[in-house]
């Protein structure tokens, strides 16, 4: 009996290979391999958050100082073309020449009533935004094509949009909306930007990059009233900025697969 169980098992294993290898080839199981290392064999998506500052230049450089520039963008990585979308906001702190402004606001001892008599305070700020797209490329920097490290560029287009805020206490009739629409400058209009900068995509985390950025857009004015200019406003203007930016990356890159065969 013992002899006879033992056969059993025997043939239990034995038989399924016998029926596989009359059968031709063994597929076995995808399997994944590691992330493309080469700047020409990577696909997928980089999720990018963006932290800088503009300095201004043209018509701005009369009205605001420097400025925080904050950017989340999305682009699809297809080897060394990156395409996709952008939005970030502007902000300065920085508000010059503010005096042909709130002039008609102001005492003779230079301060601002609120609706109690009493002296209001003022704080005054630059907000704007961006939207559109990118396109641009990658270069790697080793001689074997890795992507780890690469410089590249980018062109991005759309629209932005900047004003002054007034943010008051103590309840400043003029300083409330609609009153300020008339004082906020709200320009809007199409803009360009370059960046050219270093990207680090290793096998693990940080991935980041650090870039060169300027842009320069066609702002149109918005209210059709200005006090400062005591009547209507039409005239357009160039406002442009240049600076730096460090961002950080999540990689979302596509692995390879494959099938191997046995015979």
């Amino acid at each position: 009996m013992r002899n006879l169980s033992l056969i059993w098992v025997l043939a239990l294993v034995i038989a399924p290979h016998l029926l596989l290898a009359q059968s031709g080839a063994i597929a076995r199981p995808r399997r994944s391999t590691p992330i493309p290392e080469k700047v020409e064999g990577q696909r997928g998506g980089l999720i990018q958050v963006g932290l800088g500052g503009y300095q201004p230049s043209g018509a701005w450089t009369h009205r605001f100082g420097s400025m925080l520039d904050v950017q989340a963008s999305y682009s699809l990585l297809n080897g060394a073309t990156l395409i996709g979308l952008d939005l970030g906001s502007l902000y300065s702190s920085q508000v010059k020449n503010m005096s042909d402004v709130l002039n008609f606001l102001l005492t003779p001892e230079g301060e601002i009533l609120s609706n109690d008599g009493s002296y209001g305070s003022l704080r005054i700020e630059m907000r704007g935004w961006q939207m559109g797209g990118h396109i641009g490329q990658r270069y790697p920097l080793n001689p074997l094509g890795s992507a780890k490290s690469t410089w590249y560029w980018k062109v991005k287009g759309g629209v932005m949009q900047h004003k002054i805020a007034f943010m008051s206490s103590g309840g400043v009739p003029m300083l409330a909306a609609p009153y300020t629409y008339g004082m906020d400058e709200l320009r809007r209009g199409p803009f360009v930007s370059e960046e050219l900068g270093f990207l680090h995509l290793g096998r693990i985390a940080p991935h980041f990059a650090l870039s060169l950025v300027a842009f320069q857009g066609y702002m149109l004015p918005i209210r059709g009233y200005s006090f400062t200019l005591q009547g209507p406003t039409t005239a357009a203007q160039w406002d442009a900025g240049w600076g730096i930016r460090a961002t950080w990356i999540l990689p979302m890159l596509q692995e390879k697969s494959a099938i191997r065969f046995y015979y």
